[in-house]
C-alpha cells in the first residue's frame, strides 16, 4: 500500500520539517546549555557547582515526559507568567534534558586532559582560563564528539515524545495518517524507515568529524 505514503507525502513531509527544527533548535540549546554546565562544574565554582550538580540530578532522575508536563508545560510557564506554544514547551524541555547527559559527558572529557599538559600550560605563562580555553577545551571537546553523536541520535528519537504534548511531527502525524487511512504497517514502516536513515547520517557524521579533527590533532 505505498499508495498511502505517496497521498500523505506533503502532510509527512510537513511532519519532517517540524521533527528536524524540534531537533536543531533542541541539540544547538542543549549543547551550549551543556558546555556552560560542564565549563562552571570543571571550574568548580563555590556556589554554582552544586546548584549545577542538583539540576544534573533532577533531571537525569527524571522521565521526560514529566519534564515535558511539568517542567515546561505547566509549572514554569505559570511562574513566569506566559502561554506556552507546544513547540516552545518541547523545545525547552529537550534543552533541560538532552542538556543535563550533555553536560556530564563534556565533563568527562575535559577532566579526561592529562594534568601534565595543563602544567604545560601554565608553566609557559598561560593564566588559568587561557589554558582552559587554548588548551582543555579544544582536546576535551574533540575526545567527546563520538558521544555528543549519539546524544543527538537519541534526541531525534526523543522528539517523538513531543505528540503528547501537541507538537506535529513525524510520530504523531503518523498516527493522525493512520487514524484515517488505518495501514500501520505501512505507515509505521515508512516512519521507521525516516529515523534509521536520519539517524544513521547524524551518526556518520559525528564519526567523520572525530575523524577529520583526529587527523588534523
Amino acid at each position: 500500500m505505498p499508495d498511502v505514503i505517496l497521498r500523505n507525502l506533503p502532510f509527512l513531509l510537513d511532519c519532517l520539517r517540524m521533527t528536524a527544527e524540534l531537533a536543531v533548535v533542541s541539540a544547538a540549546g542543549g549543547t551550549v546549555l551543556g558546555l556552560a554546565v560542564a565549563t562552571a562544574r570543571h571550574l568548580r565554582l563555590p556556589l554554582l557547582s552544586p546548584i549545577l550538580r542538583v539540576y544534573i540530578e533532577l533531571v537525569r532522575g527524571t522521565p521526560l515526559l514529566v519534564v515535558l508536563f511539568i517542567s515546561c508545560y505547566f509549572a514554569i510557564p505559570a511562574l513566569l507568567g506566559y502561554r506556552a506554544t507546544a513547540f516552545g514547551a518541547a523545545c525547552l524541555g529537550f534543552i533541560l534534558f538532552i542538556g543535563a547527559y550533555i553536560a556530564e559527558d563534556i565533563r568527562a572529557g575535559l577532566a579526561s586532559v592529562p594534568q601534565g599538559i595543563v602544567d604545560a600550560g601554565l608553566a609557559s605563562g598561560l593564566r588559568p582560563i587561557q589554558v582552559l580555553r587554548l588548551i582543555v577545551l579544544p582536546q576535551g571537546l574533540r575526545r567527546v564528539i563520538p558521544v555528543l553523536f549519539s546524544q543527538y541520535v537519541r534526541l531525534f528519537k526523543f522528539t517523538s515524545v513531543a505528540s503528547v504534548i501537541g507538537v506535529r511531527e513525524m510520530t504523531g502525524g503518523a498516527m493522525l495518517i493512520n487514524a484515517r487511512e488505518f495501514a500501520p504497517i505501512t505507515i509505521l514502516i515508512a516512519i521507521a524507515a525516516s529515523y534509521l536513515v536520519i539517524c544513521s547520517a547524524i551518526s556518520l557524521g559525528g564519526r567523520l568529524l572525530y575523524q577529520r579533527l583526529a587527523v588534523q590533532s
